[in-house]
């Protein structure tokens, strides 16, 4: 049985990308910023295996927009939740032939500008977004991927002309990656053998 997969998009637009990949009922829009992840997260229907997934700004020199950043831990003001499994996603989306970067991602409680932008790049993190450890949490000991397309960066700051235009291209991106967290949803779980038939004497 294929396990079943929830993925949480914050934004509206992210969910209607996601949505067009993965169908309606895998994907659950939670809300821009923590405090709507916090309340959508108490209330997330079951499910055996968690992905986040959206656009983010990106940090550091070397992060493009378009890169698709994959969390090996997402850092919130609530802990570090750790994406063990984050090596196997990483593989099927450069199978794929996305540009792909595996680190960490921070959820931060704004907007995050400037010099702020400076210093988390600092810490090794590669993206930056308002959801992502808030949601994360809500996975338990259950496998969760964090996936994040990078709109704006450093050089290309978010309340710049050309924004919209990136923005169209990354949720293009998010949409074409929906088979590939299909893909690392069916390795994420382990597969309990089926039970053997009682035999009839």
């Amino acid at each position: 049985m294929r396990p079943r997969l929830l993925v949480c998009a914050p934004l509206a637009s992210e969910a209607r990308a996601l949505r067009a990949a993965l169908g309606p009922d895998a994907v659950r829009r939670t809300g821009f910023g923590p405090r709507r992840s916090t309340r959508s997260a108490a209330g997330l229907p079951d499910f055996d295996v968690l992905v986040v997934a959206g656009v983010a700004g990106g940090l550091g020199e070397d992060v493009r927009s378009g890169d698709v950043i994959v969390a090996d831990e997402v850092r919130g003001c609530g802990g570090t939740v750790r994406c063990r499994t984050a090596p196997v996603l990483v593989a099927e989306l450069c199978r794929a032939g996305f540009p792909v970067r595996c680190g960490p991602i921070v959820t931060a409680r704004r907007l995050v500008h400037g010099a702020r932008r400076a210093d988390l790049a600092r810490t090794g993190a590669l993206s930056v977004d308002m959801e992502s450890a808030v949601l994360a949490r809500a996975a338990g000991n259950r496998p969760v991927a964090v996936v994040r397309v990078v709109v704006d960066t450093a050089r290309q700051p978010l309340l710049r002309p050309g924004t919209p235009a990136r923005a169209m291209t990354a949720l293009a991106r998010l949409h074409a990656l929906g088979p590939c967290l299909l893909r690392w949803a069916s390795t994420a779980v382990p597969h309990k053998p089926s039970a053997a038939p009682e035999e009839v004497s």
